[in-house]
């Protein structure tokens, strides 16, 4: 009887390398794979080209961790009956039962899903010859279950989406594992190819400019008051740009005592983009171009604003300041009393990142600023309220008839829901 006890537990052994085996492999995830493909050494590469055909190796270890259960099974019934009789036959199958299920089950699919690489890695030579020698049979079984599963529920491909990640991101900043920037930094990331140049250029309102036909000792005072290091260059009118000067040019040639030459002599030719071009296609445009500030133009060919790479830089990593500039113009600033300034120049998709909002808008809308005049139908005034599903915007200030920054106070369900 001694043997045969020896030969149920070294099955039970089997069924629980065959069980650990199979979690560990499901278990791994993208970033583990790859990692076993490029630096875990050919049985890492092995392990990764068996997880990439998981019909296969699933069809492998299921077919090898059935025939071990039932010889156990087989085993221990006829060991019983020999020594025991029928009638201890239900006792025994209990006990087995329990066995397969602590010893064959649980506990080596809790191991496994700690240590899934090196299980993988260990196993992935013995997996693949086992797949060798039951081909035939793996191949009749795959067959039948893909025709099966074909009538039931169709071809289904595994998709890595945007949403997928950035549910993953949020879990690991849940767990402590990302930082709240870090979060911030991939949301960024995935809306900037939907940010359109006009929700973050500089209108032409406030935009500094200086005529060509001056010369250059009469446009040094005026640029080194406005503390720009370049600046749009216009001609017959402030609408007409036909350059960029930079300010360093500028110096060099004061210093070369050139200062009666004119702007226009040494301004950059400009780079025209429409309001609808992407950030991310403008931050090429700047790479290409090497010239770090582009002329925005409206459907009609008129001036609407500029655009700087620093404008871009922006919308990944936030307002940057340089040693002129403050925090008091940051585009969203906590009340601390249950409200929010807000510039009317905030992207539409920052008050959405920021509040956890849906926010519904026209296409053509990009920015607070536009969305409280298409709410409004009029252009607003000075402390008028605007009310809508997501909270309440109160015009804070205006600049001519434009709306320079707002106070909003989100809606009760919206707090409710962040």
């Amino acid at each position: 009887m001694t043997i045969q006890i020896v030969y149920i537990g070294l099955l039970l052994v089997l069924s629980a390398i065959f069980s650990g085996t199979e979690t560990a492999f499901i278990s791994l995830t993208f970033i583990q794979e790859k990692d076993l493909q490029t630096g875990k050494g050919r049985t890492g590469k092995l392990a990764a080209s068996l997880s990439k055909k998981p019909d296969i190796l699933l069809s492998t270890i299921l077919i090898g961790n059935n025939l071990v259960n039932i010889a156990a099974s087989a085993l221990t019934t006829a060991t019983v009956i020999q020594y025991y009789g029928n009638y201890a036959v239900a006792y025994a199958t209990g006990i087995l039962t329990l066995a397969v299920l602590i010893f064959a089950e649980i506990t080596p699919k809790q191991i496994a899903m700690i240590h899934n690489e090196t299980i993988c890695r260990i196993m992935a030579y013995p997996i693949r010859g086992l797949t060798w020698i039951m081909f035939p049979l793996i191949f009749l079984i795959n067959g039948i279950s893909s025709v099966i599963t074909r009538v039931f529920s169709g071809e289904q491909k595994t998709v890595i989406s945007q949403e997928g990640i950035m549910h993953a991101v949020n879990i690991a900043q849940t767990q402590g594992m990302v930082e709240d920037y870090e979060t911030t930094f991939v949301q960024n990331v995935f809306r900037f190819d939907d940010i359109d140049v006009h929700t973050i250029m500089t209108h032409r309102t406030d935009v500094f400019s200086i005529s060509g036909d001056l010369t250059l000792d009469a446009a040094m005072p005026k640029i080194i008051e406005s503390g720009f290091a370049r600046i749009p260059v216009f001609g017959d009118s402030p609408e007409h740009i036909i350059g960029i000067l930079l300010t360093r040019d500028l110096l060099r040639h004061i210093l070369k005592k050139e200062g009666s030459r004119k702007v226009s002599d040494i301004m950059k030719h400009p780079i025209f983009v429409p309001e609808t071009r992407k950030a991310h296609q403008m931050f090429a445009s700047f790479k290409a171009n090497k010239l770090h500030m582009a002329t925005v133009l409206d459907e009609y060919g008129g001036l609407s604003g500029v655009v700087t790479m620093e404008d871009v830089i922006e919308e990944l990593f936030g307002e940057l300041y340089d040693e002129h500039e403050s925090g008091a113009e940051e585009r969203i600033l906590d009340m601390e009393n249950g409200s929010f300034r807000i510039m009317g120049e905030t992207s539409i998709q920052q008050l959405e990142d920021v509040f956890d909002l849906n926010v519904d808008h026209s296409k053509h809308i990009g920015t607070v600023a536009g969305l409280i005049i298409e709410e409004l139908g009029i252009i607003p005034s000075v402390k008028q309220t605007v009310t809508t599903n997501i909270g309440v915007f109160t015009i804070r200030s205006m600049r001519g008839n434009r709306i320079e920054s707002v106070i909003f106070t989100p809606a009760r369900d919206s707090d409710e829901n962040d």
